[in-house]
């Protein structure tokens, strides 16, 4: 099963201010929560810390 994720951004990999949001689709695993997995996932992928990732919306 495929999720869509909308999320906002508020920092660079560098801790400047950043105003970035976009939607993504993920597909966790069984028994994982997905808002979890999310933000571990885009907070790898754009090299920010998951403090940085506000999840704004989640759509099944």
């Amino acid at each position: 099963m495929s999720i869509k994720v909308h999320y906002h951004i508020s920092q660079d990999r560098a801790g400047l201010p950043q105003d970035y949001s976009g939607a993504r689709h993920f597909t966790p695993s069984e028994g994982q929560a997905i808002e979890e997995f999310a933000l571990q996932q885009l907070a790898a992928d754009y090299q920010v810390p998951e403090s940085a990732i506000e999840i704004r919306k989640i759509e099944g």
